[in-house]
């Protein structure tokens, strides 16, 4: 017989199985029977436990197993689904009695956020999912308005009949946990908990049943590591069970990695495309190995990974001897792996505070929010402590391994490490150590492979070491059909997919768009540079852009998004759900021109047809923060699309800034990022931020030469009358091919696009403005010429922008945007 622990984590993931059933099946029967009646077409008789806890996980339902064991697991579940909830069920017995509506939508998560700071009325509707699976329609769904989405009694036969084909596949008391969540997950995402009318329904069926289980575990293990084993008197009692509330059964865990950014760009120009990749995709892996590691030492299972994403994970662990020696040993063993084969760049800081139950129920102090702080606080501290005395001793012993000098003394050519040996990098007579050789080749092979395997000795010669918990583990990119002919696997992730199937494997969203070429390569950077304009042979300055984005103040909106009353642990895990489904899945689909809205276009800078998929690479995309390259224009037009589908998928509750620059393919990556990334803190100090910084040398302006600054504006000003008025106005006066007619628009070539964007830059009064309005007259096409009214129309216009400083500076980077747009590719 499977673990007890397992049975517990099962019965909990199919305990309101029968919300799906009686909302498709309508009959005179409470939901905990329809979904004993549903589950037990695929129970054997061992399973009756199970089945016991699917019928008797309310109060007045338990009440009547008094000839049950105390030990039943019934008891279990029944208090993770309270906790889970973040309210008692004594005071609610049946949720399908009058007051309950089947027809209800989920709500968005973003329902009840922002509404403490800025007051329920002011707080626009954010609104409801239509109901259906989790990647049934080829677009990721978008809230729409509540008043034009209800559930219909088809749509949840059919959620229904996909749960009941993957049933009749495998039976869910003979799945791994793994694959009965990921199943649930398909189908239960979009379905909500709770249909009690004039409620908020905000919180998905899956996310409350992944909880509860997380929960029931937690409790199992902590009251195991007690010796508790009656659970009706720890737990059913009103008296005992909220002395338990009281104790500090549980762990709130956060770890985060530090040196992501150096890792990732510290590589050579040459191959950067697939070094980026290699190495972002593997940090990915390797943040979700350790979380992995840390769950199995402690009992638990994926259902405790609260959030992962950015190179920062949040898990719920039991407060047991065994979680926290897994913890500590996790903590000191991955860095002695870091230590030796990174040196300091890589760091994973590891935090945990025990916490009672009742803190993450409404209205407790210091509640939800008060652990996360807590936590948050811990954290930083840790950070600040880096290694413990063993590690400190052995950093500065020469005979350490971490001070070891192999290869005769050289060191890496990418990584500068001088404890490895040296293996040929590529073909270019360069030497590498193993790892930054891996991962070049890592980089190739995620491009087409789907499987990544973690084993515990190397497969092929392509597997690249990963730490674990006093282990070293080694990671590869493989096909599925290479993963099956391996089996000796510890643990096995798929990226975008959310299939079933006997082999095991752990689904992750990975954002990996890349724009390929006709032959279905990947289009390396200096192939992207020259696709400015839509084309290799349309015309536009030949550079390669780089976006950096980050979620403004999100550390903040979780400790204070939502209002006392509804900050419960349940909103918190589906906020970071959603986060990450939309920076690490919606991501792909924006860049491929899916957009939030049925017919709506990609955004466009000067209105020339282009294709719907864009010319730009995902290098990074974590639970908060992106890091896209691509040709100049698409990537512009891209962070419009993004911004504007963030706004929709979270009602503009919450918004990000970005930081956009234009250099030469062959300019260092490192130089790129950092410069992208000192524009992107240059937009986050925007008034509200919420804005995006373009160009300029902000990390060394020289005063007085306002080209040199960057230009920051909130995204409505960007799109509205950067973008909307000015450069639209250039389009329509001006026409910027050297010589001959324009009709009725203005000559205006190259140079003298330059002299006026050298004109508005220096703007001031007196002379500035006398040799400004003599430009504007050199311009005049004569008084009979058809270009006449559009003349005095730019006379006007230009006299009144260049008045007014912030028209001024909107009308440069429009000026800007449309000199680079004409530029001919071979132009330098």
């Amino acid at each position: 017989m499977e673990d007890f622990g397992v049975r517990v984590e099962r019965a909990a993931l199919l305990h309101d199985i029968g919300k799906l059933v009686l909302r498709a099946h309508p009959a005179r029967m409470n939901h905990s029977e329809a979904g004993v009646a549903f589950l037990r077409r695929y129970a054997g008789p061992e399973d009756e436990d199970i089945l016991r806890a699917v019928g008797h996980h309310h109060a007045s339902a338990l009440r009547t197993l008094s000839h049950a064991s105390p030990s039943d697991l019934s008891y279990l579940v029944y208090e993770a689904d309270n906790l889970a909830a973040g309210s008692d069920r004594r005071a609610l017995e049946e949720p399908e009695q009058e007051g309950f509506s089947a027809r209800k939508p989920l709500d968005s998560i973003f329902t009840m956020f922002g509404r403490e700071a800025a007051g329920a009325d002011e707080v626009p509707e954010v609104g409801a999912y239509h109901l259906q699976g989790l990647l049934e329609k080829e677009r990721p769904q978008y809230p729409q308005p509540s008043a034009r989405v209800q559930a219909t009694t088809a749509e949840y036969e059919d959620l229904y009949a996909y749960l009941e084909a993957n049933f009749q596949r495998r039976s869910p008391f003979r799945m791994e946990i793994h694959e009965l969540a990921r199943v649930l997950e398909g189908v239960l995402s979009y379905v909500p908990s709770s249909t009690a009318l004039g409620e908020a329904a905000d919180i998905s069926l899956y996310d409350h049943v992944r909880l509860t289980a997380a929960y029931a575990v937690m409790l199992y293990r902590y009251l195991a590591s007690k010796g508790v084993t009656d659970y009706r008197g720890a737990l059913f009692s009103r008296d005992s069970a909220q002395a338990l509330r009281q104790e500090t059964t549980g762990l709130l865990v956060s770890g985060d990695l530090s040196g992501i950014q150096s890792f990732i760009y510290t590589i050579p120009s040459a191959g950067a495309l697939k070094s980026l990749r290699g190495r972002s995709f593997y940090l990915e892996i390797l943040m979700e190995n350790i979380a992995d590691e840390i769950l199995a030492r402690a009992g638990m299972s994926r259902n405790s990974l609260l959030y992962t994403g950015g190179g920062h994970f949040y898990l719920l662990l039991p407060h047991t001897p065994e979680a926290r020696a897994a913890l500590a040993e996790a903590r000191e063993s991955i860095n002695d792996w870091m230590l030796a084969r990174l040196g300091s760049r890589l760091y994973l800081a590891l935090a945990w505070t025990p916490f009672a139950s009742r803190e993450f129920l409404p209205g407790a102090e210091p509640g939800t929010r008060g652990v996360f702080r807590r936590v948050g606080e811990l954290l930083a501290a840790e950070k600040l402590h880096r290694y413990s005395e063993t590690q400190l001793a052995a950093m500065f012993s020469p005979e350490s391994d971490y001070n070891k000098t192999l290869a005769e003394g050289r060191e890496c050519s990418i990584c500068h490490t001088s404890s490895v040996e040296l293996v040929p990098y590529r073909d270019e007579g360069a030497e590498a150590c193993p790892l930054c050789a891996g991962l070049f080749r890592f980089g190739e092979r995620i491009l087409t492979a789907d499987v990544f395997g973690v084993a515990a000795e190397p497969v092929g010669d392509a597997s690249l070491p990963v730490p674990g918990i006093g282990r070293s583990l080694y990671l590869c990119a493989l096909s599925e059909r290479e993963a099956e002919a391996h089996a000796d696997w510890v643990r096995l992730y798929v990226k975008n997919r959310v299939d079933t199937g006997e082999r095991l494997m752990t689904h992750l969203w990975l954002g990996d768009y890349s724009a390929r070429t006709e032959k279905g390569g990947v289009q390396e950077f200096s192939e992207l540079a020259r696709r400015s304009g839509g084309s290799l042979t349309a015309r536009g300055i030949c550079r390669l852009g780089v976006l950096r984005a980050d979620v403004d103040n999100l550390g903040a909106a979780f400790l204070a998004g939502f209002p006392a009353q509804y900050a419960t642990l349940s909103r918190t895990a589906a906020l970071s759900r959603a986060l990450s489904l939309f920076f690490k899945r919606y991501i792909n689909d924006v860049c491929a021109g899916r957009l939030a809205e049925d017919g709506v276009e990609p955004f466009s800078l000067f209105g020339r047809e282009k294709a719907r998929e864009r010319f730009v690479h995902i290098v990074y995309s974590g639970g908060d923060d992106v890091f896209l390259v691509g040709a100049w224009d698409d990537l512009l037009e891209l962070a419009v699309d993004l911004y504007r589908a963030f706004r929709k998928f979270t009602g503009g509750r919450l918004h990000f800034s970005a930081g956009f620059g234009m250099f030469e393919a062959s300019f260092p990556v490192a130089e790129m990022a950092r410069r992208t990334g000192v524009l992107e803190d240059v937009a986050k100090q925007h008034a509200g931020k919420n804005a995006i910084a373009l160009f300029g040398a902000a990390a060394s302006p020289r005063a007085g030469r306002t080209e040199d600054l960057p230009a920051v504006y909130g995204w409505e000003e960007f799109i509205d009358e950067v973008c909307g008025e000015k450069l639209r106005f250039l389009q329509s006066h001006f026409s910027f091919t050297e010589g001959g007619s324009a009709g009725r628009r203005i000559v205006l070539g190259k140079s003298g696009a330059y002299r006026l964007l050298s004109l508005l830059t220096s703007a001031g009064e007196g002379i500035e403005l006398a040799r400004f309005a003599y430009t504007l007259a050199r311009l005049d096409p004569g008084a009979q010429a058809e270009a006449q009214p559009a003349y005095q129309e730019v006379r006007r216009q230009f006299y009144t922008w260049y008045r007014d400083a912030r028209s001024r500076m909107q009308l440069v980077t429009a000026l800007q945007l449309m000199i680079y747009s004409v530029r001919e590719k071979e132009t330098r």
